[in-house]
């Protein structure tokens, strides 16, 4: 291995762990079992080893570190493509801010909510996680007797899943909300549904 790979791959293994240093320490294996992330992690993988190539980065034209570029892109499309079939299974759908700055993706499968990792919110008084079967929370008094408490928001910013109790027709919980139970003040919601 030359010296200017060692230097990229050392490089890297400082970035990744200087990142999030507040946070809980997770792996990248634990963070991709989150189908939102998994997707992001992969395609973002793939094209930075494809840039390397395309922009003809020195590291590229040795045959052995080329050897793993051309590795590391076909791994990262897999990631991706898996992780899209995964969230196909489930129900997805974009927040839709309504109160309060809020963006985001998110997606219900196997029993848990995953918020993606792009997902923002302005933090507010007591801010918890629901699923109801209300197609729009505006269109009732929420929280509505449907209403799933999943729990307090885990953070403002970045990806989270929460457990969702096993449901007869989890079809049917079909929209996700961000309350603010002190304010009673509506932050967002999302309306999921079957992709594709």
């Amino acid at each position: 291995m030359n010296k200017r790979t060692l230097l990229f791959i050392t490089l890297t293994v400082f970035v990744l762990a200087g990142c999030g240093t507040d946070m809980k320490k997770t792996t990248i294996d634990e963070q991709n079992k989150n189908p939102l992330t998994a997707s992001r992690y992969g395609d973002e993988l793939a094209d930075a080893m494809a840039n390397l190539v395309i922009q003809n980065d020195p590291l590229a034209k040795d045959p052995n570190t080329r050897a793993i570029i051309d590795r590391q892109i076909e791994r990262g499309k897999q990631i991706g493509q898996d992780a899209r079939s995964l969230m196909a299974q489930g129900m997805y759908g974009p927040i839709i801010a309504i109160k309060e700055p809020v963006t985001g993706n998110v997606v219900y499968l196997n029993d848990v909510l995953y918020l993606s990792p792009d997902f923002y919110t302005k933090p507010g008084t007591a801010l918890r996680v629901y699923l109801t079967t209300m197609v729009d929370p505006r269109d009732v008094k929420f929280p509505d007797n449907t209403a799933l408490d999943l729990g307090p928001l885990q953070a403002a910013y970045g990806q989270q899943q929460y457990p969702v109790p096993s449901q007869k027709n989890p079809a049917l919980y079909r929209t996700f909300v961000l309350w603010d139970t002190v304010l009673n003040r509506l932050y967002g919601f999302s309306q999921l549904s079957k992709q594709g």
